[in-house]
């Protein structure tokens, strides 16, 4: 059985990104290839995978990057991205290509990121070709792609949880943590959501106790977004901890809706249609520019296919 504190372990060493103390617990090592000409030990670039969670079929893959132990937050960086599948006799073959670009604004580090598809469960690898001076600098990270996924998928049906709302209890400040809550968020449970036959987007995330500094940053993008879908979609905000949050947070005790979820990291951003079906999801920090896009085709009852480059 997974216990709250996984939640907090996975939490830390997921977005590690955000405490430069910590940046180097993040994610998977880098294994770096010998570029023609090695960059100068001070200019090179560690890349840090931001997700916990790659699964058979379409996959975000957020990337941080480190230079001399700090996150660097370099607008306009453009990372290739090539994928391997090393379990067969093809471990050379390029399986896709696609690129990683800058979706770091407003969070409080640098964020590069790509999309692509697993068609196999096993060990991937990423190839990632980074602009770094003269010469680019070209790394490899291993990637663990399960066969299904821990939480709900995309393409799955969307769990009919009871997340509290202003009918259970009218006071906001005992439903979410965020010190300037709207009520919009806190008016479905995400079951009333799935009967209302109505796209929508649910934020799992916690604004006063994340252990990422992405969730208020997060939910600042989902106001934002809301306002300019209000009447098109519905929103929901799933608080992480319940009430009273300071005394749950210190004893690792979870909303009920994140233990039906699986969550063990947050935020978690997921889209679903019409149908109750998820359209897409996202581990961590997320941009307007990059979520605007997807909300357009979900509120038009399109499927969600977001792109790396706007």
């Amino acid at each position: 059985m997974t216990t709250a504190r996984t939640l907090r372990t996975s939490t830390l060493i997921l977005m590690a990104l955000l405490l430069i103390a910590a940046l180097a617990s993040c994610g998977q090592p880098a294994a770096s290839s010998s570029p023609a000409v090695s960059p100068e030990p001070s200019s090179v670039l560690v890349p840090v995978l931001a997700v916990s969670e790659l699964d058979v079929g379409p996959n975000r893959i957020a990337l941080g990057l480190l230079q001399n132990g700090t996150p660097l937050n370099q607008a306009d960086l453009k990372l290739g991205m090539r994928f391997f599948y090393l379990d067969g006799s093809e471990d050379t073959k390029v399986q896709s290509e696609s690129s990683a670009v800058y979706r770091g604004q407003g969070l409080p580090f640098g964020l590069y990121v790509g999309y692509t598809t697993f068609d196999k469960p096993g060990n991937w690898s990423v190839e990632l070709t980074i602009p770094n001076g003269a010469t680019p600098q070209v790394v490899n990270l291993r990637l663990d792609v399960k066969p299904t996924s821990n939480i709900p998928a995309i393409g799955q049906p969307a769990l009919p949880s009871k997340n509290l709302t202003v009918h259970d209890n009218p006071n906001l400040n005992e439903i979410t943590s965020d010190t300037n809550p709207d009520p919009d968020f806190y008016q479905l449970t995400i079951a009333d959501a799935i009967a209302a036959k109505k796209p929508f987007v649910i934020g799992f995330l916690t604004p006063g106790y994340c252990q990422t500094a992405v969730c208020g940053p997060n939910l600042t993008v989902l106001k934002k977004l809301k306002d300019e879908f209000k009447g098109k979609l519905n929103f929901i905000h799933v608080e992480v901890y319940p009430y009273p949050f300071g005394e749950s947070f210190k004893a690792l005790k979870r909303v009920e809706p994140m233990v039906e979820w699986g969550l063990l990291t947050e935020p978690w951003t997921f889209l679903v249609d019409a149908n109750g079906i998820i359209q897409y999801r996202y581990e961590g920090g997320i941009t307007f520019d990059e979520m605007e896009p997807a909300l357009a085709q979900l509120a038009a009852g399109q499927p969600v296919t977001p792109l790396a480059a706007p």
